[in-house]
């Protein structure tokens, strides 16, 4: 399978997403970003050939396989040129900074039966498959209460990286609410299985000064009265700090998505782990190039985001006016 990487700045493409490509059995067709050194540094050998326009670099190389990056701005329009091309893609979240124009893109690589996939990676943690095992065999019970923190370091790492427009409101979207928290949210939505009705938000700019949040604190209800909470935020002096609660009538977990155990009501507990959050992008690498390659859909993809990136334009709106959002 030949695979070309559009936007090679964004910072998972260094860390996770060549590396685990460059272990597989497929051909790197070249690198693409508008700034050049983005793609020296990660090649700085030159063993692939380099682009500033991702369109050269899909007209000459012909990909079988993208995977597609890029501010968060630009998102939308880049799936929607990949789809009206009819090219199977990886695409980065949250793919764009509006639901309403993410939703025909979906819709349309839908019908065309165009491959795409979301790296909505906490899909592939130990505790997600086992909470989604339990749940397909009616065993998870009516969630009640959920739970969902990441915080992470200083914002202005993403200035250090290259990518500063991760602290410009107007490209990103906003701070840690648009990065990490679609993780939370669409958690939420996977496990209670239902569309959030209600949304409140509140952020601090207390910490760094920026003009994005330093942290974000949302607040969700489901259809049924299911509360769900999501703390995101550049607020550590370094690494990662990870918390997930789930509370169901038939279950409490309580604890890290890498290991522990479920404790059922009425039965013994669930073990769970044997995959950490950095050893999931290299799984999900390696899934999304099988699945395009056998031709099966991606475990999460446009259609998935757009109700994820709702509640969190939601959110946004209800960070800056201080009041409740109500979804119809």
């Amino acid at each position: 399978m030949r695979v070309g990487i559009l936007g090679a700045s964004h910072w998972h493409v260094g860390i996770y997403y060549l590396p685990t490509l460059k272990s597989m059995d497929v051909e790197i067709v070249g690198l693409a970003d508008p700034d050049p050194a983005a793609s020296q540094r990660l090649d700085p050998e030159g063993r692939y050939r380099h682009y500033t326009d991702y369109r050269t670099l899909l007209e000459e190389e012909r990909p079988d396989l993208v995977f597609a990056h890029a501010p968060h701005c630009q998102m939308t329009e880049l799936a929607a040129d990949l789809v009206q091309r009819g090219l199977p893609f990886h695409i980065e979240k949250p793919a764009g900074v509006n639901w309403q124009a993410l939703a025909p893109v979906a819709q349309m690589a839908r019908e065309q039966g165009v491959f795409n996939s979301v790296a909505l990676v906490n899909h592939y943690m130990p505790l997600v498959k086992k909470l989604v095992e339990l749940r397909q065999g009616g065993k998870l019970g009516t969630p009640a209460h959920f739970y969902y923190r990441l915080f992470a370091g200083p914002a202005n790492r993403y200035r250090d990286w290259g990518v500063g427009w991760m602290l410009d409101p107007e490209q990103a979207g906003a701070g840690p609410l648009f990065n990490f928290g679609c993780h939370g949210i669409d958690l939420f939505r996977t496990m209670t299985g239902e569309e959030v009705v209600e949304v409140s938000c509140w952020g601090t700019h207390a910490l760094h000064e920026e003009a994005i949040e330093d942290l974000a604190s949302v607040r969700m209800i489901t259809t049924s009265g299911a509360l769900g909470t999501v703390e995101v935020g550049y607020v550590l002096p370094g690494a990662y700090e990870r918390y997930f609660s789930l509370t169901t009538t038939a279950l409490h977990v309580g604890g890290e998505l890498e290991q522990g155990e479920v404790v059922l009501r009425d039965g013994d507990p669930l073990p769970y782990g044997g995959l950490t959050a950095d050893e999931s992008y290299a799984v999900y690498t390696r899934d999304v190039v099988a699945r395009a390659a056998a031709g099966r859909p991606a475990r999460v993809d446009l259609t998935e985001m757009v109700g994820t990136l709702r509640v969190m334009d939601a959110a946004r709106e209800a960070m800056a006016s201080g009041a409740t959002v109500r979804l119809a």
